[in-house]
């Protein structure tokens, strides 16, 4: 009977256990429905997840970027939605209160200025009146704008001894000046013979000196020329100069070449301290002795005796008052340094910010155009790039893409010296006495 009895125990045991094929199907079934419901879920998620993400991002691009492009249109868009009177939520909506009071602080500026303005016909002439302040115009012709002429008027201090002690420094742009061609002007060194002027395009923005002796212009090389290079401070300090700018290319590989060998001529006077470019297309441009003209023409062997100062480069922009580059001229957008000379002798140095939120960089048209501006009649590509920077007064005025800021190691540098070290052939013009001739010819760019 126990037996029996163990026997039963053991079939019910494995009967209670049996499963119909049914009811596993229909298990199986539900595990997977369930196991596709969380993946539809978990998917759901990470989809909106993304989508709100990309939202937040270009929400706050357009809030808060200062790229020119987009920080001109939410400008636009917030003046224009503020300044109707039943839109005002077209920018309340969507933008912080900061970000519109910014915006709006220009706009009530502009009305500030516009309160104590009165047309009274007292000023029909020419906005000179002496002797002095005529030829100071016609020397200093970019400063014969209303602004200038008013800043003057209000603050006759400033050349209560003569014009030619006049100095202005106003980098950060708070007294709002401006010059002939609308551009803000920064500096206005008269002891030094020299302007700086704040440029800027479709998302670039850069800075031109000016320098009117050209004596004063000349080509630094590095102390330690063939070793390595120096940065531009160091190049102004170690020549007295009170501004420099970048000048040659140099063998650069991988981007990590301390300025030690020069591509192309590098010529201080008559002496050149390395060799030609081979390749057609650079040109060689420089400044002579003999009349201080910048000339832009092809090498030839022993040219460089001529010249006080010269290297070579690409390409050539301005011959004889006329662009010889189109569009980017297969160059780019990129930081870019140039430079060029006007028909009465001043010097246009040029640097324009690249790879930056603030600059994207320009063309080489850009370039040319802007010094066309200041009446250039001949001009020059310089090496650009990381290189690109202008150093002035002991700081740093332009911004470099390198990855210190201050720019590179260069082989050499144009640099700008002080009135007062300069030797002049004539004070006026800069030429000799006996060279009547205002025209600076060379010979047309290949």
């Amino acid at each position: 009977m126990n037996i029996n009895n163990d026997t039963d125990n053991n079939t019910h045991a494995e009967e209670s256990t049996i499963v119909s094929f049914e009811e596993l199907h229909s298990g199986n079934n539900l595990s997977k429905k369930s196991k596709t419901k969380r993946e539809k879920l978990r998917n759901h998620f990470l989809r909106s997840a993304i989508a709100l993400s990309i939202i937040i991002v270009m929400y706050l691009t357009v809030v808060y970027s200062s790229i020119p492009f987009i920080a001109r249109w939410r400008t636009i868009y917030i003046e224009t939605a503020m300044t109707t009177n039943t839109h005002h939520w077209l920018a309340t909506w969507f933008f912080p209160d900061s970000v519109i009071a910014e915006v709006m602080l220009k706009y009530k500026e502009g009305r500030k200025d516009q309160e104590d303005l009165a047309s009274t016909w007292e000023n029909v002439e020419s906005i000179v009146d002496s002797e002095e302040s005529i030829e100071f115009f016609s020397k200093y012709w970019e400063l014969k704008s209303t602004s200038f002429s008013d800043y003057i008027k209000k603050h006759p201090d400033l050349v209560e001894d003569g014009y030619d002690k006049l100095l202005i420094e106003d980098l950060d742009k708070k007294l709002r000046l401006k010059t002939t061609e609308g551009d803000d002007l920064l500096v206005v060194d008269i002891p030094n013979n020299l302007l700086i002027i704040g440029v800027k395009g479709s998302g670039y923005q850069g800075k031109l000196a000016i320098v009117k002796e050209s004596e004063q212009v000349f080509m630094g090389k590095a102390a330690a020329y063939g070793s390595i290079g120096q940065e531009i401070d160091s190049f102004c300090e170690t020549n007295n100069a009170i501004l420099g700018i970048n000048a040659s290319g140099f063998v650069d590989p991988k981007g990590e070449g301390l300025g030690s060998q020069i591509k192309g001529c590098l010529v201080i006077d008559g002496v050149d301290y390395s060799s030609h470019h081979e390749e057609a297309a650079w040109k060689y441009f420089g400044v002579k002795e003999k009349d201080e003209r910048m000339y832009i023409s092809a090498f030839t062997e022993g040219m460089q005796e001529e010249y006080r100062w010269g290297m070579e480069f690409y390409p050539g922009l301005i011959i004889d008052g006329v662009s010889v580059v189109d569009g980017t001229y297969g160059m780019g957008i990129q930081p870019r340094s140039t430079i060029g000379q006007t028909k009465e002798g001043s010097m246009l140095l040029l640097v324009v910010d690249g790879r930056q939120t603030h600059s994207l960089g320009c063309t080489v048209e850009d370039c040319a155009n802007i010094m066309l501006r200041y009446h250039a009649y001949q001009g020059m590509n310089l090496d650009g790039g990381s290189s690109s920077v202008m150093y002035y007064n002991g700081q740093f005025i332009t911004k470099s893409s390198s990855v210190t800021g201050r720019g590179r190691y260069m082989p050499n540098a144009i640099l700008v010296k002080a009135a007062k070290d300069t030797k002049f052939k004539n004070k006026n013009t800069g030429l000799d006495n006996d060279d009547d001739s205002t025209i600076i010819k060379s010979e047309p760019a290949n």
